[in-house]
């Protein structure tokens, strides 16, 4: 059962820093709350996980319902590994930027040794495939330690803004400010390895009347929080909110001084409503 429960708890850590749409707001409700929730909360999530399982097993004649094993199992399974295999092209692109492009490399070098590693060792003989896991797992442990040994360095690429000049830095200090003086303030907390966010910004954010919206300088503050490295104070801004991952977007104005937070996914209509209402223009 040990490969079962570590292929869970696995899930579980990709799934809570970019989790929109559902899963963000149960894991922050449950966090923002004491341990009865948090057991609740990650134990319906277990149960969500394992249901298909489960179902089979209330059910044995429902497994007749699936489709039979075949040549097209080998198929997907390639299709798969193809996709996984483009991920961790993208994710090691995310780390370039976060630690630079050595420690990036060697990370990619040792990933790659680790395939080779356990490839031979499917092929070695029973007793001698030890050897194959045990490199695998040696090389996955270095892996890991050299993001945390080199950390963000001053050879790592600057963060990619974005190329609108509407967006400044965050500054939670300055929000208040700028609503006391009449202006609206949109607060985007993203992340280059947020896809998520990067959806948020290609199908709302930078096109249309949104965009529009935001490029008035003369009343909207667009601040953009960049996560993609590990920040304290945009993690306590979050936790402030009752928020533990991300995309998080927020608006503040004359009419909503404390903020209106928007969900995960976000839509042109729900951007404009919360712009809208933060200025005052409609009343909530």
């Amino acid at each position: 059962m040990g490969g079962q429960f570590a292929t869970g708890a696995f899930a579980t850590l990709l799934a809570t820093p970019c989790s929109a749409p559902f899963l963000g707001t149960a894991v922050g409700f449950a966090l923002a709350r004491g341990a009865l929730e948090v057991f609740a909360i990650f134990a319906a999530l277990g149960v969500g996980l394992a249901l298909p399982y489960l179902l089979i097993a209330a059910f044995p004649r429902a497994a007749r319902l699936l489709p039979r094993p075949g040549r097209w199992m080998v198929a997907l399974r390639r299709v798969l590994g193809g996709a996984l295999a483009l991920t961790a092209l993208w994710l090691l692109s995310v780390l370039v930027v976060q630690v630079g492009e050595v420690p990036a490399l060697a990370v990619a070098v040792l990933m790659g040794g680790l395939v080779a590693a356990l490839w031979l060792g499917r092929r070695m003989a029973e007793t001698a495939r030890w050897a194959g896991a045990a490199l695998a797992g040696l090389l996955a442990l270095v892996a890991f330690a050299v993001p945390a040994v080199f950390g963000p360095s001053a050879g790592a690429a600057p963060v990619a803004e974005s190329t609108a000049a509407r967006w400044v830095a965050f500054d939670e200090a300055a929000i208040r400010g700028q609503v006391a003086a009449g202006r609206t303030v949109f607060v985007d907390v993203t992340a280059d390895w947020c896809i998520t966010c990067q959806a948020n910004k290609k199908l709302v954010l930078n096109r249309g009347t949104v965009a529009q919206r935001l490029e008035d300088a003369g009343a909207v503050t667009a601040m953009r929080a960049d996560w993609t490295r590990p920040d304290e104070a945009i993690a306590r801004y979050l936790a402030r909110h009752g928020r533990y991952g991300i995309p998080f977007n927020i608006v503040y104005g004359p009419g909503a001084p404390d903020g209106i937070a928007l969900p995960e996914l976000l839509t042109e209509g729900a951007v404009l409503d919360a712009l809208d209402r933060a200025s005052g223009k409609i009343k909530s």
